[in-house]
């Protein structure tokens, strides 16, 4: 899931996004348009990814939210610190809210040397626009040893709004490989 361009309106401040209980019930849904671009930045294909939250578990004495419809399921907790997820059979941090600037954070996808994302917070409160509307966010960058990876807008309330992941061919110019923007969502 997380697991999000020329629509962003930057606004750089000292507040922080509105902030909601940000807590998920049984059926809470998020719907994202997922688009996929090719290294010249073309549109490759679009479609609406849903994912809606089915069951709660408990793991390692933790309750977690399990979220379906991406792949497999996704498992999702809130914390004082912010959202985790289960990556690479780790709990990990994956949006921290509250957050101030220049906070960061890994995010290690798989066992994979180098398969991971340092983020750090560069905006508070800035708008972005997706098709949901115009959403105030966290935004932060996330960079591998040498390059780009993530661009990702979030908040409280609905967790992610908007990821940009990048890719690169060879040692060449980071590329847009793939955006999702918030469609709609339900609590």
């Amino acid at each position: 899931m997380l697991v999000i361009g020329s629509l962003v309106s930057c606004n750089k401040n000292d507040a922080t996004p509105a902030v909601s209980a940000g807590d998920f019930k049984l059926g809470t849904v998020w719907v994202y348009k997922y688009t996929d671009y090719d290294a010249t930045g073309a549109v490759v294909s679009t479609a609406n990814v849903t994912l809606t939250i089915t069951a709660q578990t408990t793991i390692s004495g933790e309750s977690w939210w399990v979220a379906t419809g991406a792949g497999s399921p996704s498992y999702i907790r809130k914390t004082a610190t912010g959202y985790y997820t289960i990556k690479n059979s780790v709990s990990q941090l994956q949006f921290k809210v509250p957050a101030v600037f220049n906070d960061t954070w890994r995010v290690t996808y798989t066992s994979a040397a180098g398969d991971y994302s340092d983020f750090k917070v560069l905006g508070l409160n800035q708008n972005v626009t997706v098709p949901m509307g115009t959403i105030a966010c966290y935004y932060a960058e996330g960079y591998d040893s040498n390059s780009l990876e993530d661009k990702v807008w979030y908040n409280d309330a609905n967790m992610m709004v908007k990821q940009l992941e990048f890719d690169q061919v060879g040692i060449g110019t980071p590329f847009v490989d793939f955006s999702l923007e918030l469609v709609s969502f339900t609590l």
